[in-house]
Protein backbone atom coordinates (compact mmCIF):
# COMPACT_ATOMS: atom_id res chain seq x y z
CA UNK A 1 0.00 0.00 0.00
CA UNK A 2 1.24 3.49 -0.84
CA UNK A 3 2.37 5.80 1.95
CA UNK A 4 0.90 9.28 1.73
CA UNK A 5 2.37 12.09 3.81
CA UNK A 6 1.08 15.61 4.20
CA UNK A 7 4.18 16.73 2.30
CA UNK A 8 3.16 14.53 -0.65
CA UNK A 9 -0.33 16.03 -0.67
CA UNK A 10 1.03 19.58 -0.44
CA UNK A 11 3.32 18.89 -3.43
CA UNK A 12 0.39 17.55 -5.45
CA UNK A 13 -1.63 20.64 -4.55
CA UNK A 14 1.22 22.86 -5.77
CA UNK A 15 1.57 20.82 -8.98
CA UNK A 16 -2.11 21.14 -9.88
CA UNK A 17 -2.72 24.74 -8.79
CA UNK A 18 0.69 26.24 -9.61
CA UNK A 19 0.71 27.95 -6.20
CA UNK A 20 3.37 27.21 -3.58
CA UNK A 21 2.36 28.35 -0.12
CA UNK A 22 4.35 28.29 3.10
CA UNK A 23 2.01 28.18 6.09
CA UNK A 24 -0.63 25.54 6.86
CA UNK A 25 -3.26 28.28 6.79
CA UNK A 26 -2.26 29.36 3.29
CA UNK A 27 -2.12 25.75 2.07
CA UNK A 28 -5.58 25.06 3.47
CA UNK A 29 -6.94 28.26 1.93
CA UNK A 30 -5.69 27.27 -1.54
CA UNK A 31 -7.06 23.74 -1.14
CA UNK A 32 -10.51 24.99 -0.12
CA UNK A 33 -10.64 27.53 -2.91
CA UNK A 34 -9.28 25.46 -5.81
CA UNK A 35 -9.17 21.76 -4.83
CA UNK A 36 -11.82 21.20 -2.15
CA UNK A 37 -11.93 17.43 -2.70
CA UNK A 38 -8.37 17.24 -1.29
CA UNK A 39 -9.16 19.03 1.99
CA UNK A 40 -10.33 16.00 4.01
CA UNK A 41 -7.28 13.96 2.96
CA UNK A 42 -4.94 16.83 3.83
CA UNK A 43 -6.51 17.35 7.26
CA UNK A 44 -6.37 13.63 8.05
CA UNK A 45 -2.69 13.49 7.03
CA UNK A 46 -1.88 16.41 9.32
CA UNK A 47 -3.78 14.75 12.15
CA UNK A 48 -2.01 11.40 11.64
CA UNK A 49 1.35 13.20 11.84
CA UNK A 50 0.46 14.65 15.23
CA UNK A 51 -0.54 18.19 14.35
CA UNK A 52 -3.12 19.87 16.55
CA UNK A 53 -5.96 20.74 14.19
CA UNK A 54 -7.97 22.65 16.78
CA UNK A 55 -11.65 22.10 17.55
CA UNK A 56 -13.09 23.44 14.28
CA UNK A 57 -10.93 21.41 11.88
CA UNK A 58 -11.18 18.32 14.11
CA UNK A 59 -14.97 18.59 13.97
CA UNK A 60 -14.84 18.96 10.17
CA UNK A 61 -12.73 15.82 9.91
CA UNK A 62 -15.09 13.87 12.17
CA UNK A 63 -17.95 14.92 9.91
CA UNK A 64 -16.14 13.56 6.86
CA UNK A 65 -15.44 10.25 8.59
CA UNK A 66 -19.08 10.01 9.64
CA UNK A 67 -20.10 10.70 6.03
CA UNK A 68 -17.89 7.85 4.84
CA UNK A 69 -19.36 5.54 7.50
CA UNK A 70 -22.87 6.44 6.34
CA UNK A 71 -21.97 5.51 2.78
CA UNK A 72 -20.46 2.22 3.96
CA UNK A 73 -23.79 1.30 5.53
CA UNK A 74 -25.66 2.34 2.41
CA UNK A 75 -23.35 0.40 0.10
CA UNK A 76 -23.63 -2.70 2.26
CA UNK A 77 -27.44 -2.53 2.11
CA UNK A 78 -27.48 -2.01 -1.64
CA UNK A 79 -24.99 -4.82 -2.13
CA UNK A 80 -27.24 -7.25 -0.27
CA UNK A 81 -30.38 -6.24 -2.15
CA UNK A 82 -28.82 -5.72 -5.62
CA UNK A 83 -25.52 -7.58 -5.87
CA UNK A 84 -25.44 -7.00 -9.63
CA UNK A 85 -25.20 -3.20 -9.17
CA UNK A 86 -21.66 -2.07 -10.01
CA UNK A 87 -20.10 0.69 -7.85
CA UNK A 88 -17.82 3.19 -9.59
CA UNK A 89 -14.85 4.65 -7.68
CA UNK A 90 -16.09 5.90 -4.28
CA UNK A 91 -15.46 3.47 -1.44
CA UNK A 92 -13.50 1.05 -3.61
CA UNK A 93 -10.86 3.75 -4.02
CA UNK A 94 -11.21 5.12 -0.47
CA UNK A 95 -10.46 1.66 0.95
CA UNK A 96 -7.06 1.74 -0.76
CA UNK A 97 -6.01 4.92 1.05
CA UNK A 98 -3.54 4.43 3.92
CA UNK A 99 -5.02 3.90 7.37
CA UNK A 100 -6.40 7.04 9.03
CA UNK A 101 -6.44 9.02 5.76
CA UNK A 102 -9.84 10.19 4.56
CA UNK A 103 -10.97 10.41 0.94
CA UNK A 104 -13.70 12.98 0.42
CA UNK A 105 -16.98 11.33 -0.57
CA UNK A 106 -19.68 13.48 -2.14
CA UNK A 107 -21.91 10.63 -3.29
CA UNK A 108 -22.05 7.01 -4.43
CA UNK A 109 -22.26 6.10 -8.12
CA UNK A 110 -23.74 2.84 -9.43
CA UNK A 111 -24.21 1.26 -12.82
CA UNK A 112 -27.19 -1.08 -13.13
CA UNK A 113 -26.86 -3.50 -16.07
CA UNK A 114 -30.61 -4.26 -15.74
CA UNK A 115 -32.78 -1.16 -15.76
CA UNK A 116 -35.72 -2.89 -14.09
CA UNK A 117 -33.50 -3.46 -11.08
CA UNK A 118 -32.51 0.21 -11.11
CA UNK A 119 -36.16 1.22 -10.81
CA UNK A 120 -36.54 -1.18 -7.89
CA UNK A 121 -33.51 0.30 -6.12
CA UNK A 122 -34.71 3.86 -6.68
CA UNK A 123 -38.16 2.97 -5.38
CA UNK A 124 -36.75 1.45 -2.19
CA UNK A 125 -34.50 4.45 -1.58
CA UNK A 126 -37.46 6.81 -2.01
CA UNK A 127 -39.52 4.72 0.41
CA UNK A 128 -36.62 4.82 2.85
CA UNK A 129 -36.46 8.61 3.11
CA UNK A 130 -34.44 9.66 0.08
CA UNK A 131 -35.73 12.35 -2.33
CA UNK A 132 -35.43 12.53 -6.09
CA UNK A 133 -33.16 15.43 -7.00
CA UNK A 134 -32.62 15.38 -10.76
CA UNK A 135 -32.26 12.99 -13.67
CA UNK A 136 -30.60 12.88 -17.07
CA UNK A 137 -31.91 11.13 -20.19
CA UNK A 138 -30.10 10.46 -23.49
CA UNK A 139 -30.16 8.15 -26.48
CA UNK A 140 -27.22 5.75 -26.64
CA UNK A 141 -26.68 2.18 -27.72
CA UNK A 142 -29.97 2.19 -29.59
CA UNK A 143 -32.02 2.85 -26.46
CA UNK A 144 -33.00 5.58 -24.03
CA UNK A 145 -30.47 5.71 -21.19
CA UNK A 146 -30.90 7.56 -17.92
CA UNK A 147 -29.27 8.56 -14.66
CA UNK A 148 -31.20 9.25 -11.44
CA UNK A 149 -29.73 11.47 -8.74
CA UNK A 150 -31.17 11.14 -5.23
CA UNK A 151 -30.41 13.10 -2.07
CA UNK A 152 -30.99 12.76 1.65
CA UNK A 153 -30.63 15.18 4.53
CA UNK A 154 -27.67 14.56 6.85
CA UNK A 155 -27.81 14.75 10.62
CA UNK A 156 -26.08 18.14 10.55
CA UNK A 157 -28.33 20.66 8.79
CA UNK A 158 -25.24 22.67 7.76
CA UNK A 159 -23.57 19.72 6.03
CA UNK A 160 -24.05 18.84 2.37
CA UNK A 161 -26.82 16.34 1.63
CA UNK A 162 -25.95 12.71 1.05
CA UNK A 163 -26.18 11.67 -2.58
CA UNK A 164 -26.43 8.59 -4.75
CA UNK A 165 -26.55 8.27 -8.53
CA UNK A 166 -28.02 5.26 -10.32
CA UNK A 167 -27.31 4.94 -14.04
CA UNK A 168 -27.89 2.63 -16.98
CA UNK A 169 -24.56 3.75 -18.49
CA UNK A 170 -21.25 3.20 -16.68
CA UNK A 171 -19.12 5.52 -18.82
CA UNK A 172 -19.91 8.67 -20.80
CA UNK A 173 -17.29 10.03 -23.20
CA UNK A 174 -17.43 13.13 -25.37
CA UNK A 175 -20.16 11.46 -27.52
CA UNK A 176 -18.23 12.38 -30.67
CA UNK A 177 -15.06 10.31 -30.88
CA UNK A 178 -15.59 8.48 -27.59
CA UNK A 179 -19.17 7.20 -27.40
CA UNK A 180 -21.32 6.49 -24.38
CA UNK A 181 -20.69 2.99 -23.06
CA UNK A 182 -23.71 0.93 -22.06
CA UNK A 183 -21.54 -1.88 -20.69
CA UNK A 184 -18.08 -2.27 -19.18
CA UNK A 185 -15.28 -4.21 -20.87
CA UNK A 186 -14.73 -7.67 -19.37
CA UNK A 187 -11.36 -6.52 -18.02
CA UNK A 188 -13.22 -4.09 -15.74
CA UNK A 189 -14.23 -7.01 -13.54
CA UNK A 190 -11.05 -6.07 -11.66
CA UNK A 191 -11.85 -3.02 -9.47
CA UNK A 192 -8.49 -1.39 -10.19
CA UNK A 193 -9.04 -1.55 -13.95
CA UNK A 194 -12.65 -0.39 -13.64
CA UNK A 195 -11.88 2.57 -11.40
CA UNK A 196 -8.87 3.70 -13.43
CA UNK A 197 -11.05 3.71 -16.54
CA UNK A 198 -13.78 5.65 -14.68
CA UNK A 199 -11.18 8.22 -13.60
CA UNK A 200 -9.95 8.63 -17.19
CA UNK A 201 -13.50 9.09 -18.51
CA UNK A 202 -14.06 11.97 -16.07
CA UNK A 203 -11.34 13.89 -17.95
CA UNK A 204 -13.99 14.62 -20.60
CA UNK A 205 -15.83 16.71 -17.99
CA UNK A 206 -12.96 18.54 -16.25
CA UNK A 207 -9.17 18.72 -15.92
CA UNK A 208 -7.43 16.32 -13.59
CA UNK A 209 -7.64 17.41 -9.97
CA UNK A 210 -5.26 16.85 -7.08
CA UNK A 211 -7.48 14.06 -5.75
CA UNK A 212 -7.37 12.33 -9.15
CA UNK A 213 -3.59 12.07 -8.90
CA UNK A 214 -3.87 10.63 -5.39
CA UNK A 215 -6.55 8.17 -6.56
CA UNK A 216 -4.39 7.04 -9.50
CA UNK A 217 -1.40 6.62 -7.19
CA UNK A 218 -3.26 4.43 -4.69
CA UNK A 219 -4.70 2.34 -7.55
CA UNK A 220 -1.46 1.69 -9.44
CA UNK A 221 1.43 1.90 -6.97
CA UNK A 222 2.79 -1.58 -6.41
CA UNK A 223 0.43 -3.13 -8.98
CA UNK A 224 1.75 -6.41 -10.44
CA UNK A 225 2.62 -6.64 -14.13
CA UNK A 226 -0.48 -8.67 -14.90
CA UNK A 227 -2.73 -5.95 -13.50
CA UNK A 228 -0.86 -3.18 -15.32
CA UNK A 229 -1.23 -5.17 -18.55
CA UNK A 230 -4.99 -5.51 -17.95
CA UNK A 231 -5.24 -1.75 -17.37
CA UNK A 232 -3.38 -1.11 -20.62
CA UNK A 233 -5.67 -3.44 -22.58
CA UNK A 234 -8.79 -1.73 -21.16
CA UNK A 235 -7.40 1.73 -21.92
CA UNK A 236 -6.69 0.57 -25.46
CA UNK A 237 -10.12 -1.01 -25.95
CA UNK A 238 -11.76 2.27 -24.91
CA UNK A 239 -9.31 4.48 -26.89
CA UNK A 240 -8.30 6.38 -23.75
CA UNK A 241 -4.54 6.62 -24.31
CA UNK A 242 -4.56 10.44 -24.69
CA UNK A 243 -6.24 10.81 -21.29
CA UNK A 244 -3.92 8.24 -19.74
CA UNK A 245 -0.80 9.91 -21.19
CA UNK A 246 -1.84 13.26 -19.68
CA UNK A 247 -2.43 11.63 -16.29
CA UNK A 248 0.88 9.73 -16.43
CA UNK A 249 2.78 12.92 -17.25
CA UNK A 250 1.30 14.63 -14.19
CA UNK A 251 2.16 11.62 -12.02
CA UNK A 252 5.75 11.81 -13.27
CA UNK A 253 5.95 15.34 -11.83
CA UNK A 254 4.31 14.30 -8.56
CA UNK A 255 6.08 12.90 -5.48
CA UNK A 256 4.59 9.46 -6.17
CA UNK A 257 6.42 6.58 -7.82
CA UNK A 258 3.70 5.15 -10.03
CA UNK A 259 4.52 2.53 -12.69
CA UNK A 260 3.44 3.40 -16.21
CA UNK A 261 1.23 1.09 -18.20
CA UNK A 262 3.13 -1.13 -20.67
CA UNK A 263 3.32 -0.31 -24.37
CA UNK A 264 4.66 2.28 -26.78
CA UNK A 265 2.70 5.19 -25.36
CA UNK A 266 3.20 7.59 -28.28
CA UNK A 267 2.12 5.01 -30.85
CA UNK A 268 -0.87 4.03 -28.71
CA UNK A 269 -1.95 7.66 -28.31
CA UNK A 270 -1.81 8.06 -32.10
CA UNK A 271 -3.84 4.87 -32.54
CA UNK A 272 -6.51 6.11 -30.11
CA UNK A 273 -6.76 9.43 -31.92
CA UNK A 274 -7.09 7.72 -35.29
CA UNK A 275 -9.87 5.52 -33.92
CA UNK A 276 -11.64 8.59 -32.54
CA UNK A 277 -11.40 10.41 -35.85
CA UNK A 278 -12.92 7.43 -37.61
CA UNK A 279 -15.70 7.27 -35.02
CA UNK A 280 -16.36 11.00 -35.35
CA UNK A 281 -16.38 10.72 -39.14
CA UNK A 282 -19.16 8.15 -38.93
CA UNK A 283 -21.17 10.84 -37.14
CA UNK A 284 -21.06 13.04 -40.23
CA UNK A 285 -24.14 11.14 -41.39
CA UNK A 286 -25.93 13.25 -38.79
CA UNK A 287 -24.04 16.56 -39.08
CA UNK A 288 -26.52 18.57 -37.02
CA UNK A 289 -26.25 16.18 -34.08
CA UNK A 290 -22.46 16.23 -34.30
CA UNK A 291 -22.38 20.04 -34.33
CA UNK A 292 -24.74 20.58 -31.40
CA UNK A 293 -22.95 17.89 -29.37
CA UNK A 294 -19.67 19.74 -29.91
CA UNK A 295 -21.31 22.99 -28.84
CA UNK A 296 -22.78 21.42 -25.71
CA UNK A 297 -19.43 19.81 -24.82
CA UNK A 298 -17.82 23.22 -25.02
CA UNK A 299 -20.40 24.63 -22.63
CA UNK A 300 -19.84 21.78 -20.17
CA UNK A 301 -16.05 21.78 -20.16
CA UNK A 302 -15.60 25.55 -20.33
CA UNK A 303 -13.94 25.69 -23.76
CA UNK A 304 -16.83 27.24 -25.69
CA UNK A 305 -15.63 30.85 -25.83
CA UNK A 306 -17.88 33.78 -26.69
CA UNK A 307 -18.78 32.50 -30.17
CA UNK A 308 -19.53 29.01 -28.89
CA UNK A 309 -21.74 30.33 -26.10
CA UNK A 310 -23.72 32.51 -28.49
CA UNK A 311 -24.07 29.67 -30.98
CA UNK A 312 -25.28 27.26 -28.28
CA UNK A 313 -27.76 29.81 -26.96
CA UNK A 314 -29.16 30.42 -30.44
CA UNK A 315 -29.42 26.74 -31.35
CA UNK A 316 -30.80 25.52 -28.00
CA UNK A 317 -33.58 28.12 -28.04
CA UNK A 318 -34.77 26.94 -31.44
CA UNK A 319 -34.70 23.21 -30.72
CA UNK A 320 -37.54 21.34 -29.09
CA UNK A 321 -36.60 18.88 -26.33
CA UNK A 322 -37.52 15.97 -28.62
CA UNK A 323 -35.28 17.32 -31.39
CA UNK A 324 -32.44 17.74 -28.90
CA UNK A 325 -32.86 14.18 -27.67
CA UNK A 326 -32.97 12.81 -31.22
CA UNK A 327 -29.80 14.78 -32.00
CA UNK A 328 -28.00 12.87 -29.25
CA UNK A 329 -27.98 15.52 -26.54
CA UNK A 330 -28.49 14.55 -22.89
CA UNK A 331 -31.59 16.16 -21.42
CA UNK A 332 -31.64 17.44 -17.86
CA UNK A 333 -34.80 16.37 -16.02
CA UNK A 334 -36.64 17.77 -13.01
CA UNK A 335 -39.01 15.58 -10.97
CA UNK A 336 -42.65 16.61 -10.86
CA UNK A 337 -45.24 15.83 -8.23
CA UNK A 338 -48.24 13.59 -8.73
CA UNK A 339 -48.94 9.91 -9.26
CA UNK A 340 -50.47 10.59 -12.67
CA UNK A 341 -46.93 10.73 -14.07
CA UNK A 342 -46.10 7.16 -13.00
CA UNK A 343 -45.85 4.28 -15.46
CA UNK A 344 -44.82 0.64 -15.37
CA UNK A 345 -41.84 1.40 -17.59
CA UNK A 346 -40.08 4.45 -18.99
CA UNK A 347 -42.42 6.32 -21.36
CA UNK A 348 -41.79 9.65 -23.13
CA UNK A 349 -44.76 11.90 -23.87
CA UNK A 350 -44.58 15.15 -25.84
CA UNK A 351 -47.37 17.53 -24.95
CA UNK A 352 -47.70 21.27 -25.45
CA UNK A 353 -44.07 21.76 -26.40
CA UNK A 354 -42.88 19.93 -23.28
CA UNK A 355 -41.28 16.48 -23.15
CA UNK A 356 -42.30 14.39 -20.16
CA UNK A 357 -40.87 11.13 -18.85
CA UNK A 358 -43.29 8.88 -17.00
CA UNK A 359 -41.44 6.26 -14.94
CA UNK A 360 -42.05 3.70 -12.17
CA UNK A 361 -40.77 6.24 -9.61
CA UNK A 362 -42.68 9.27 -10.88
CA UNK A 363 -42.61 11.88 -13.60
CA UNK A 364 -39.94 14.23 -14.96
CA UNK A 365 -40.00 17.25 -17.22
CA UNK A 366 -37.08 17.22 -19.65
CA UNK A 367 -35.14 20.30 -20.74
CA UNK A 368 -32.01 20.84 -22.81
CA UNK A 369 -31.42 24.53 -22.09
CA UNK A 370 -31.00 26.60 -18.96
CA UNK A 371 -34.65 27.25 -18.15
CA UNK A 372 -38.25 26.20 -18.79
CA UNK A 373 -41.36 28.32 -19.16
CA UNK A 374 -43.58 27.48 -16.17
CA UNK A 375 -46.67 28.12 -18.30
CA UNK A 376 -45.77 25.04 -20.36
CA UNK A 377 -45.98 22.78 -17.31
CA UNK A 378 -49.79 22.80 -17.48
CA UNK A 379 -50.16 23.04 -13.73
CA UNK A 380 -47.61 20.35 -12.86
CA UNK A 381 -45.47 21.27 -9.88
CA UNK A 382 -41.74 20.62 -9.88
CA UNK A 383 -40.89 18.55 -6.80
CA UNK A 384 -38.42 20.21 -4.48
CA UNK A 385 -36.85 19.82 -1.08
CA UNK A 386 -35.82 16.83 0.95
CA UNK A 387 -37.87 15.07 3.56
CA UNK A 388 -37.04 15.28 7.23
CA UNK A 389 -36.42 11.86 8.74
CA UNK A 390 -36.32 10.86 12.40
CA UNK A 391 -32.80 11.25 13.78
CA UNK A 392 -32.41 7.59 14.66
CA UNK A 393 -33.32 6.51 11.11
CA UNK A 394 -30.93 8.92 9.47
CA UNK A 395 -28.11 8.08 11.83
CA UNK A 396 -28.37 4.41 10.92
CA UNK A 397 -26.33 5.19 7.82
CA UNK A 398 -28.25 3.21 5.31
CA UNK A 399 -31.50 1.58 4.44
CA UNK A 400 -34.00 0.08 6.80
CA UNK A 401 -33.97 -3.68 6.54
CA UNK A 402 -37.01 -4.89 4.60
CA UNK A 403 -38.12 -8.51 4.25
CA UNK A 404 -36.45 -10.03 1.20
CA UNK A 405 -39.74 -10.66 -0.53
CA UNK A 406 -40.71 -6.99 -0.24
CA UNK A 407 -37.41 -5.87 -1.72
CA UNK A 408 -37.63 -8.33 -4.56
CA UNK A 409 -41.13 -7.20 -5.38
CA UNK A 410 -39.84 -3.71 -6.13
CA UNK A 411 -42.01 -2.19 -3.39
CA UNK A 412 -40.15 0.61 -3.34
CA UNK A 413 -19.62 15.27 -13.60
CA UNK A 414 -18.93 17.01 -11.68
CA UNK A 415 -17.39 20.12 -11.64
CA UNK A 416 -17.22 21.94 -14.87
CA UNK A 417 -13.79 22.50 -16.24
CA UNK A 418 -12.03 25.16 -14.26
CA UNK A 419 -9.96 28.01 -15.56
CA UNK A 420 -6.20 27.73 -15.23
CA UNK A 421 -4.96 29.87 -12.40
CA UNK A 422 -2.48 32.63 -13.11
CA UNK A 423 0.30 30.39 -11.83
CA UNK A 424 -0.51 27.74 -14.40
CA UNK A 425 -2.65 25.50 -12.20
CA UNK A 426 -6.17 24.22 -12.51
CA UNK A 427 -9.00 25.48 -10.40
CA UNK A 428 -11.53 22.99 -9.15
CA UNK A 429 -14.80 24.94 -9.05
CA UNK A 430 -16.95 24.41 -6.00
CA UNK A 431 -20.23 25.31 -7.65
CA UNK A 432 -20.95 21.82 -8.95
CA UNK A 433 -20.96 18.60 -6.99
CA UNK A 434 -17.83 16.50 -6.98
CA UNK A 435 -18.25 13.06 -8.49
CA UNK A 436 -17.37 9.81 -6.78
Amino acid sequence: MIELTSGDLEEVLTLVTGQQEETPGEILHVARREQPSLVATLLSAWEREGRDLGPALSHELRQQRARTDFYRGLQAGLGRAWPEAVPLKGLEVADRYPDALVRYMNDLDYWFPQRDRLWEAAGLLLADGWSMHTATFMLAGGDLQFLLSLRRLPEDPYALPYGIELSTTPLVGDRIGVPVRTALPALCADPVVKNLVALLFERFEQPYRARDLVDAAVLLTGAPRRLLASCALAVHELALWPEYAELAALLEESPFTVPRLPGDERALVRASRMWRRATAASGLRRPFGLAVTALQNGMVNGSAGMFGRRAWDAVSRRMSPRAALDAGLPLFALPVEGDDHRAEGLTLIERGGVLWAHTPVGGFVLVHGDEIDEELLAGAKVAGGMREEPQEERAAGGMREEPQEERAAGGMREEPQGERAAGGGREEPQGKEDRG
